[in-house]
């Protein structure tokens, strides 16, 4: 349990868990095209949102396990490289190959496409489509939560500047509230306004957890019994989506966001009491180590390839299309990952070589 207590500070700790849940984000993602029958009312109907709302909290909580105190131009720096670039580079991955497409089948590239070019520049979360003064955007997709991870760490990073601890919690608990308020101006936000600011929320979360050594660290019954309440009720009667401004149960919805990320922490870190060894966890592990970049490649082939082929093709067999198109999205995800590692390695490779040349 002492080494466990070691790997708890670290990022490295939760690889397994982040690469769970990619796995676990690709198959809800091929299970989608499923879901075209509305839920009827009733209780617990909002069960799968509030776990899929905990989920990404906790990620984001995660991230705050790796936090540490930085210059706000020395913190703009690293953010910016981690998580900026890859955005962009991203982003203009899918706009090239957009226009290559477009080239090809000579069709228009703004009516196959250019909805995507406001879209990325700004970091615009339209879910399902729509316009912005009469243009037409859509959705940086998975690519959202990169900019609310940013805009978090830059905000919570900016916090701790702060001298006093209770203008700090002021600070963080504005940020989470005024998420919720500006969902209930307008869904759709440059740079995915809303989701940055509970991001730093999520952040402090994370942070406070490892610091206080709350996923070890016995809590009394009456904390336990206000978890699973806030928990149940959301779950009986609350609606979460967080990338499209959902909070049926207003700030209680978001209370029971952190509540379900902090008790997937806990079950996790439970799991983890054990050493966990094998392929498939040796693979997990990998992806979670990787996961912003698998995150991007996710968002590339989610966009450019036609899945959606796949669920007319076997539209008899719902099932069989969900395990082909889920199969068919590992088999490219990891082709594109081998890909980058060795282009990575080459630049390495001839980086250094150029160094050596310098100084001989």
């Amino acid at each position: 349990m002492g080494n466990n207590q070691v790997r708890e500070e670290s990022l490295g700790y939760f690889n397994l868990a982040r690469g769970l849940g990619m796995v676990l984000i690709l198959a809800g993602h091929s299970l989608n095209p499923l879901r075209s029958v509305p839920e009827t009312a009733g209780f617990f109907t909002g069960a799968g949102s509030i776990l899929g709302g905990g989920i990404i909290a906790a990620f984001f909580m995660i991230s705050g396990f790796g936090f540490y105190r930085r210059s706000p131009r020395k913190c703009l720096a690293i953010q910016k490289k981690l998580l900026l670039r890859p955005y962009y580079l991203t982003a203009a991955a899918v706009l090239v190959t957009k226009l290559l497409l477009a080239l090809l089948k000579r069709r228009s590239f703004w009516r196959h496409g250019g909805e995507l070019v406001l879209t990325y520049l700004l970091g615009l979360n339209g879910e399902g489509g729509g316009q912005l003064c009469g243009i037409p955007i859509e959705s940086v997709s998975i690519l959202w939560f990169l900019l609310a991870l940013f805009i978090g760490w830059m905000i919570y990073n900016g916090c701790l500047q702060l001298q006093s601890k209770w203008l700090r919690r002021g600070v963080i608990a504005g940020c989470v509230i005024g998420s919720y308020g500006l969902t209930l101006i307008a869904k759709v936000w440059p740079f995915c306004l809303p989701m940055g600011l509970l991001a730093a929320g999520y952040l402090a979360a994370g942070d406070y957890i490892r610091r206080n050594r709350l996923l070890e660290k016995k809590m009394p019954g009456w904390l336990w019994g206000s978890l699973f309440l806030v928990v149940l009720i959301c779950a009986a009667f609350g609606d979460v989506n967080i990338v499209a401004g959902v909070w049926g149960l207003g700030l209680l919805d978001v209370a029971g966001s952190f509540c379900t990320g902090f008790l997937l922490l806990r079950l996790y870190a439970r799991w983890m009491a054990r050493d966990r060894e094998g392929r498939i966890t040796g693979l997990l592990e990998e992806i979670g180590l990787h996961s912003i970049w698998i995150v991007c490649l996710h968002a590339y082939e989610k966009i450019i390839f036609p899945w959606y082929r796949v669920y007319e093709i076997f539209s008899g067999q719902p099932w069989l299309a969900v395990m082909l198109c889920f199969a068919g999205r590992c088999a490219v995800m990891y082709l594109f990952y081998r890909i980058i590692v060795q282009l990575e390695c080459y630049w390495k490779r001839k980086k250094r070589k150029k160094k050596i040349t310098i100084e001989l």
